[in-house]
């Protein structure tokens, strides 16, 4: 009776012990699979965080700040295919030198329509969300009292066709009306008035030729008769002669010919003056101190009167541009792909 006994709990030993032992395999099989499922996830994670670091990341970083305005370099690249797409001398058929510009462009824009965006203010001058939707119905030829659906309708047509985000488009189009009425601002605030200089000048781009036509000018001979040593001007004409203009903005740098006309006494002659590749003689025919504006003229003052105060607004507000040569690599391949 005893052997009978015994053999049922042999069996229920060996039977726990082959449980054990696929328990303990069926584990090892999980743990396994498990293992490499790990595995796969970081690396899965590696990838992910490197395709952030080298291709997301970068986009969210602000390479240009003014005031409380700030853009991205994302930003920065749906401006310069809008851009490109609005202007030729940036598209498919551009030359090698504008597309190098294009970066320089388009911060340069943008930073004009964040200056008016923070300190158009200081002038009194606002756009209202108002003024802002009328313009977008003017652009798609819609009446002011169209249906609010049909305006949401061709909004987000304009803003598809611009490859900008919603709020970035309406940025644009209300950085556009703060200039526009700044600048009649200034058109209204233009002189009737002011010092005025008429001269002729020629350009060379040798300076030993510039030389020979300062020698021959000196000595007597006509600016027209020397004008063959010259280079044309975008006219055609070698002998470029300026009519009576009052002084213009010339973007922060000295415009060394207009300096020359505005110091010089009638009739004389200047030095040869090098504007980077090139050389100038210039001769003053004519100033005077208080010439009536025409309207070309007037025209011309509140341009320069509107860009002196833009270029104003950098001693009131932060404006910073943190656009680096990877920045610059990487929005070319992103924009010219």
């Amino acid at each position: 009776m005893a052997k009978s006994k015994a053999q049922p709990a042999h069996a229920e030993v060996a039977r726990r012990r082959r449980t054990a032992k696929a328990d303990a395999e069926r584990w090892n099989r999980i743990l396994l699979v498990g293992g490499v499922a790990a595995v796969a996830l970081i690396a899965a994670g590696v990838i992910a965080f490197g395709w952030y670091q080298t291709k997301i990341k970068p986009l969210n970083k602000t390479v240009l700040h003014v005031g409380n305005t700030k853009y991205s370099l994302s930003h920065v690249e749906r401006r310069m295919r809008l851009l490109r797409q609005q202007d030729p001398t940036y598209g498919d058929q551009a030359t090698t030198n504008a597309l190098l510009s294009l970066p320089d462009v388009t911060l340069n824009l943008l930073e004009r329509e964040a200056k008016l965006l923070e300190a158009a203010g200081e002038l009194k001058i606002i756009v209202t969300d108002e003024e802002v939707a009328a313009e977008i119905r003017d652009r798609g030829g819609l009446a002011a009292d169209v249906e609010p659906g049909v305006y949401a309708d061709e909004f987000r047509t304009q803003v598809e066709d611009s490859g900008l985000k919603e709020n970035e488009y309406v940025k644009m189009v209300r950085a556009y009306l703060l200039g526009s009425k700044a600048s009649d601002y200034f058109s209204f605030l233009a002189p009737q008035s002011e010092p005025q200089v008429k001269g002729q000048y020629l350009v060379f781009d040798d300076p030993t030729k510039a030389d020979q036509g300062l020698q021959r000018v000196r000595a007597g001979e006509p600016f027209d008769q020397v004008a063959g040593l010259g280079i044309p001007s975008d006219l055609g004409q070698a002998l470029n002669q300026q009519d009576w203009t009052p002084r213009t903005y010339t973007d922060g740098n000295p415009d060394k010919v207009q300096s020359y006309f505005f110091s010089a006494q009638p009739g004389q002659i200047s030095d040869v003056i090098a504007l980077g590749d090139y050389f100038v003689i210039a001769q003053l025919l004519e100033r005077e101190d208080n010439r009536a504006l025409d309207d070309q003229g007037r025209q011309n003052v509140a341009s320069r009167e509107f860009e002196t105060w833009l270029e104003s607004v950098n001693a009131t507000l932060t404006v910073k541009r943190d656009f680096t040569e990877d920045d610059t690599a990487r929005a070319f391949e992103d924009v010219l792909q």
